[in-house]
């Protein structure tokens, strides 16, 4: 896999290319290589893998003659459906989606977040009566007006015709009459309205998007990965995870994070000076001062507790985005690693090896509020790849 980081949208249409390429062993070791730098390693993979599930949620830049950018999903989170594009769907973009969630789990990297209950319900197999539908799911504001209007309004606007105000309630019926008729369903009346409903929003939802879901799922099969999820559905919460899940109790949730990525650092015990061709490590006892301090400072960071400094200002640490970034600068991508090491370091700024897991910190710092500026500001740049940092 291969990516020109010196073009500003090369991200998009090159990962659509290359995975677009049929009979390609999606199972095969990951070699990732970046146009225009000389960074290689497995922190390239894992920026890469990182880069195409940020790619698929955010969107291509493909030109379809309608938007700058194309998104393969629609949707609120947790309510993600494939989008109803027949462009998208011509270009095997719904093929690719599968390949890129399948292929980036298979290397142990990040998973695709909120795609609706009822697309992964009907993706493996559920039927559509047991279909967890909600009007969440449809992303179209228009045809949601129609479902609540059949469901629930229905009456209420005959009452309304009934009477002296018209004209608007009248358009309303009728672009739910034209809807019906399109999709060759009867027209509401006092009767059907519940029925009718729900099969607005199942056509909405479902119907209009089977092409594109047996695509996705022609994705997912291409790397290997489909009989695993069938076998064992316990994987399936795994590679689509909820995004709400970590929103439910915020705060507890992120302290559960935060306490998974301190327990997996190395925390230094000394100095460590980087020469041309080797590293020496120093005891001195002002050196292991300055250890403690700025490990003290990312710890603080990570905790996201409010700091208190010396000078009686206060300062908030990360939150869940800036732990993120943290992680993506640090890793290549935001799944932490079982050992991720820290050097205190002479160096102006924080810098990374991602391929080895190593954060390297400057010990000039003496200040929380100026360690917590350049940190943000270092993290801030991990999207941008790794020779434009």
């Amino acid at each position: 896999m291969s990516m020109d980081i010196r073009k500003d949208r090369g991200a998009g249409p090159n990962f659509s290319q290359v995975l677009q390429k049929d009979n390609v062993r999606w199972t095969s070791p990951l070699l990732c290589k970046l146009q225009g730098d000389v960074a290689t390693g497995s922190g390239v993979d894992r920026h890469m893998m990182s880069t195409v599930i940020f790619k698929l949620m955010s969107g291509f830049h493909i030109n379809l003659g309608s938007a700058a950018i194309t998104k393969v999903f629609e949707g609120e989170p947790d309510h993600l459906t494939p989008s109803v594009s027949d462009g998208l769907l011509d270009n095997d973009m719904f093929a690719v989606a599968g390949r890129m969630i399948g292929h980036t789990f298979l290397h142990g990297g990040p998973s695709f977040p909120g795609l609706s209950p009822a697309i992964v319900h009907i993706l493996f197999g559920g039927s559509l009566e047991t279909t967890p539908l909600t009007l969440r799911d449809c992303p179209d504001l228009d045809i949601r007006d129609a479902v609540k209007m059949v469901s629930i309004e229905f009456k209420v606007t005959i009452w309304k015709l009934s009477g002296l105000e018209g004209d608007a309630e009248l358009k309303d019926i009728d672009a739910v009459h034209q809807l019906c008729l399109s999709w060759e369903l009867p027209t509401p009346n006092a009767t059907n309205r519940k029925w009718l409903s729900e099969k607005l929003l199942l056509h909405a939802v479902i119907e209009r998007t089977r092409p594109q879901i047996n695509q996705f799922q022609k994705g997912l099969k291409e790397t290997g990965l489909w009989s695993l999820l069938i076998q064992r559905r316990d994987v399936i919460p795994i590679l689509f995870p909820r995004e709400s899940e970590a929103q439910v109790t915020p705060q507890l949730n992120l302290h559960v994070c935060s306490q998974m990525i301190l327990d997996c650092i190395i925390w230094p015990s000394s100095i460590t000076f980087i020469f041309e061709s080797y590293r020496v490590e120093d005891d001195d006892e002002s050196d292991v001062v300055d250890v403690c301090r700025v490990s003290g400072y990312l710890k603080t960071f990570i905790e996201n507790d409010s700091v208190l400094t010396d000078q009686s200002f206060l300062f908030n640490t990360a939150s869940p985005a800036e732990l993120k970034s943290l992680m993506k600068f640090w890793m290549g991508w935001e799944v932490p690693a079982t050992e991720m090491r820290v050097e205190i370091v002479e160096a102006p700024l924080p810098t990374a090896l991602t391929c080895f897991e190593n954060l390297r910190l400057p010990r000039h710092y003496t200040l929380y509020k100026t360690f917590d500026e350049d940190l943000c500001a270092c993290i801030s740049t991990s999207y941008s790849g790794f020779g434009r940092i």
